[in-house]
């Protein structure tokens, strides 16, 4: 039988570039969130509405812990800028001041507060040369703590992001819970233009992190294979991902097999704080 007294929890609702989550604490672990109520949290019409759900919990190694998970209410994977923004709020609560380091699905990151203007970096490690899979010369797929696989196209701004990033989604990787899809267009003038269609979401969101890190590292990658033997000294370790919300900077060393000490670069936005209501069973 459905209860009658609602349940209620403090929330901050923060973005990434328009990439926007709900952000909640429980570092005094209280929380006992079903599926179904994350779900409806992020839900745009029954809920507050979001791209994903970062929950904040105490580490005893650590500075802290972010569990994020996707819009349909289900763990997710890395979240580039979902992680920003729970740093961002826990510099908020005081649990650093410059410089953490916090737990995700995949492992240890370290994150940093640049004052300058007022961004947030976050560390993605080491990928190997061998991590990244060449399926063609327009398609490609690396991990970047999330699946991303990465077409080249031309005149993205006209590309059917949804029904392409479905077929690829639903039909390739619908065996390996699917993966994240982004579409990249490189200028001639250099600049790298990504739009992501974003599983869990299953629709399009207005930056992704983890596709941005996996833009660069492909990008540079495909300068590597047509280059020679010592392109990698020359390469510039830096690139400007622009995406709808926004530019998006990735930051990393190359060496002669690898992209090593990567960095995601951006904004994180508190946007406001409200309080949710929910019954229980």
């Amino acid at each position: 039988m459905t209860s009658t007294h609602p349940n209620k929890i403090s929330f901050s609702k923060y973005h990434g570039h328009g990439n926007d989550f709900i952000v909640l604490d429980d570092t005094q672990e209280e929380l006992q969130l079903s599926r179904e109520i994350r779900h409806l949290m992020c839900n745009r019409k029954y809920g507050i509405g979001a791209d994903g759900l970062v929950i904040l919990k105490k580490s005893v190694d650590h500075s802290f812990v972010i569990d994020y998970y996707n819009a349909d209410g289900n763990p997710g994977s890395l979240c580039g800028n979902g992680s920003r923004c729970g740093v961002a709020f826990a510099r908020k609560l005081g649990l650093f001041d410059t410089v953490c380091d916090f737990v995700a699905c995949d492992g240890l990151h370290i994150a940093r507060y640049i004052q300058d203007n007022d961004t947030y970096a976050v560390s993605f490690g080491n990928r190997y040369f061998h991590d990244i899979e060449t399926i063609d010369d327009q398609n490609f797929f690396v991990n970047t703590g999330s699946p991303h696989h990465v077409r080249y196209v031309n005149d993205l701004n006209n590309y059917d992001v949804i029904n392409e990033g479905k077929k690829l989604r639903y039909g390739k990787y619908a065996d390996t819970n699917g993966s994240n899809v982004n579409f990249v267009e490189k200028k001639s003038d250099g600049n790298i233009f990504v739009r992501t269609y974003e599983r869990g979401v299953d629709g399009e969101t207005e930056a992704c992190g983890t596709g941005a890190v996996a833009s660069a590292l492909v990008t540079k990658f495909r300068n590597l294979q047509d280059g020679g033997k010592d392109t990698y000294k020359k390469l510039k370790t830096s690139c400007d991902i622009h995406m709808a919300g926004g530019k998006l900077i990735v930051v990393f060393d190359i060496t002669e097999n690898s992209f090593t000490n990567i960095e995601l670069i951006g904004s994180a936005c508190h946007v406001f704080n409200g309080i949710y209501y929910f019954n229980t069973e």
